[in-house]
């Protein structure tokens, strides 16, 4: 089998089901469980149209089926009538029957589905749209016109805006006159360019938002957007070629997120979306992007396969979650059908097999040629990724927070999923609950009475010297004069430093922790300072002028990314009073077998560290 050949084998297992699925939903009125906090009208959009980026691919090659009330009916001809059900006057099936009650929230919301809707025109327009009537094709368009020219003028600015900028561009393609929009399309191109950070990094909104949406998102949908616009009055060539070399000087870094088995260090929110994190690769090479094709065809599949095999589907469809179904890991807006945006990566099959990204040549992945250490060409993103065959790939966070300043989208554990010290691709990590906070690879402050336990929701970047990273944040926003000042030396994959400033104001205990170890079953073993599990070891060393004792944290059954059980090594001081405090731990995940730490010593506020043969002093002043 073909990579091709497997890669639209999954996209057939996985979407199929799911396909029909929504359609039985959609026809007898079923309702979903996990549902998108706008609503179930957006739940069932979610489910029905998010499998388009996949299927519209599938439709140009086979003539798929998918069996209804237990006939089988044509995908293409489903599609064709649910569209027309839920646009036009259908009563209970018509998708905006309860746009009233908030037009801003529903068209932001509705739009990123009506944007796989008319990509999909794009891709399969003899199946989706021409079998249609004229008057049909009336309908369909204008109710779809109707929302997507008031999702544009109303939009979450972010890089939401593509939705509808990519919707009325693929409308024009049909044919659909949208009106003058010249001003409206000018503000919002103009806005998505503005976050653009350079050397290849887009910013999400406010700066500190990064993560692999970067990949998917800010770099697909520009490059998407420039084939739809082809041809049309909004086609810009010189935007098309800038987006190209964006995604040009991005994509080299990008491929050393890749770890040996195609996982990557889960970061950042959505991350139920799994393997939509490759679908760059396919974007780029549909656009004419000049990527190493051979490395990009391996890190793609690979990184499906790394779900495909690791995916527990009930029923055959994908859940909320990461490496099972776990609905507690998804944010508000994620519902039972949100997780299929992983179907982008599927556009891939728009290239024929005998395009270079299928034919080229081989290439190993970073990982599989040794260890590396990398940064961002961009001074102002600190997050590097250091690698290493025997432990993963771990990602550095200097820079990637969602809180900046102000207390907003409160979609789940935002402080879990960006804000942590590192980020590792074999380890993943645990987000906190209402009375359990997650505290690998993070440091806390505790309250007397343990009710508070701190998060590094927002700090401030002060800055890199080599592979020493320095960073500030105040645990509490109630207590603005205690304050962590942390030096995070990284010296040989998961194996790093992490130093720590702390002055309290107030009477607090301390509280740091390891990797986290996920685990299947109950032969996990705790010993002190590490945990064990399958000949894989997290462990933490301190040095402290406070004094501290080991423990292992365990998080909430279900919050982990990897597997619903899982603990990490913890250091805790007794209760201090208020001062200044000096900290150091060394860290380290992998193989049992090849564990190594650096030695660590503490002189007042410099801390000494010496690992194979080399000396390094943090000195926290």
């Amino acid at each position: 089998m073909t990579d091709r050949e497997y890669l639209k084998d999954v996209a057939k297992r996985i979407l199929l089901p799911s396909v029909a699925d929504a359609a039985d939903r959609f026809y007898n009125r079923k309702d979903y469980i996990t549902t998108d906090q706008v609503g179930y009208k957006l739940t069932e959009m979610e489910a029905l149209l998010r499998p388009l980026w996949g299927i519209a691919p599938l439709l140009k090659e086979d003539d798929l089926t998918v069996s209804q009330d237990g006939v089988d009916v044509s995908v293409g001809a489903l599609y064709r009538d649910i569209m027309l059900k839920g646009t036009g006057d259908h009563g209970d099936f018509l998708f905006s029957k309860y746009s009233s009650r908030s037009e801003e929230d529903f068209s932001n919301q509705a739009i990123t589905e009506i944007a796989a809707y008319c990509i999909a025109l794009y891709l399969a327009p003899e199946v989706l749209w021409e079998p249609y009537s004229d008057s049909e094709r009336r309908t369909v368009g204008e109710w779809i016109k109707k929302w997507s020219i008031f999702a544009l003028r109303h939009s979450w600015e972010n890089n939401h805006y593509w939705f509808p900028i990519i919707s009325v561009t693929a409308l024009e393609r049909l044919g659909i006159d949208c009106g003058d929009l010249n001003d409206i399309m000018d503000h919002a191109l103009s806005f998505l360019d503005s976050m653009y950070v350079g050397d290849g990094w887009y910013q999400d909104g406010v700066f500190g938002r990064f993560d692999y949406y970067l990949a998917w998102s800010n770099h697909l949908y520009p490059l998407l957007w420039s084939m739809i616009a082809e041809g049309t009055r909004f086609y810009d060539a010189g935007r098309a070629a800038e987006y190209r070399k964006r995604t040009e000087r991005f994509v080299p870094y990008y491929l050393h997120c890749f770890d040996t088995d195609g996982s990557c260090p889960p970061m950042g929110r959505s991350l139920s979306y799994r393997f939509a994190e490759s679908a760059i690769f396919a974007a780029a090479a549909l656009a004419g992007c000049r990527i190493p094709y051979g490395a990009a065809r391996r890190a793609l599949i690979k990184n499906v396969s790394y779900f495909d095999n690791g995916l527990n589907l009930p029923d055959g469809l994908m859940k909320p979650g990461y490496r099972y179904p776990s609905p507690s890991l998804a944010e508000s807006y994620t519902s039972e059908g949100g997780s299929l945006w992983c179907a982008k990566t599927f556009i891939a099959l728009c290239l024929g097999e005998d395009h270079p990204f299928w034919s080229a040549p081989g290439e190993a992945l970073p990982i599989e040629k040794g260890k590396y250490t990398v940064f961002p060409e961009s001074e102002k993103i600190v997050m590097p990724l250091s690698g290493n065959p025997e432990n993963g790939v771990t990602l550095y966070n200097n820079t990637a927070h969602y809180f900046q300043g102000v207390f907003g989208h409160t979609f789940n554990d935002m402080a879990s999923f960006y804000s942590k010290f590192a980020y590792n691709s074999r380890s993943g990590f645990g987000i906190s609950t209402a009375d359990r906070t997650s505290l690998d690879n993070m440091v806390a402050l505790v309250t007397p009475d343990r009710t508070m336990v701190s998060h590094r929701r927002s700090f401030s970047d002060l800055g890199h010297d080599g592979n020493v990273l320095s960073s500030r944040h105040t645990p509490f926003s109630n207590d603005p004069d205690s304050s962590v000042e942390t030096k995070l030396l990284i010296l040989d994959g998961t194996v790093h430093v992490r130093a720590h400033k702390i002055i309290l104001s107030r009477r607090y205990a301390i509280r740091e922790g390891g990797f986290s170890v996920s685990y299947p079953d109950d032969g996990v073993i705790f010993d002190g300072n590490r945990v064990v599990e399958d000949g894989v070891t997290s462990v933490v060393e301190t040095v402290s002028s406070c004094g501290h004792i080991y423990r292992v944290e365990f998080h909430t059954p279900e919050r982990h990314l990897l597997a619903p059980q899982s603990a990490y090594p913890v250091y805790e001081t007794p209760d201090l009073e208020p001062g200044t405090y000096y900290i150091a731990s060394s860290f380290y995940f992998g193989p049992a077998e090849s564990e190594e730490l650096p030695e660590l010593s503490l002189d007042g506020s410099v801390v000494t560290v010496r690992f194979r043969g080399m000396t390094e002093r943090l000195v926290l002043s």
